[in-house]
């Protein structure tokens, strides 16, 4: 298999109170990293600084290593939001990347159920 091939598909939308970016295939570690920093830079522009990262399609596994990675990539890269809520399948919480970022200064939090995520969202603080 190719590495550098690109094996997933990425949605950005905005919606009324934040940004929604949505994930879905077998992306590798390294392209995750640059999803992640990629994002940064673009949401830098955004009107919302509030963000909705739906990973519930990702069929990747990653390490509990690529995971601190990962979240240390969204403290780095996301910090200028507000919030970042993360959806995956609720069997795959760990949070990990979660306490991550939060560690290094990101407001993280990852959901298993997308209305609890939204709620997060708008709430204020």
């Amino acid at each position: 298999m190719n590495e550098t091939a690109i094996n997933f598909d990425l949605h950005v939308a905005h919606e009324a109170d934040h940004a929604r970016v949505k994930v879905a295939g077998l992306p590798s570690f390294d392209q995750m990293l640059s999803m992640i920093h990629l994002l940064g830079v673009d949401s830098g522009g955004w009107d919302s600084d509030t963000l909705l990262v739906d990973l519930r399609e990702v069929r990747t596994l990653f390490t509990r290593e690529e995971q601190f990675r990962i979240g240390l990539e969204a403290a780095l890269s996301l910090a200028h939001l507000r919030k970042v809520a993360s959806l995956v399948p609720p069997e795959r919480i760990t949070r990990i990347s979660e306490k991550a970022a939060r560690r290094n200064g990101t407001n993280v939090r990852v959901f298993g159920d997308e209305q609890a995520a939204l709620a997060w969202l708008r709430a204020a603080g």
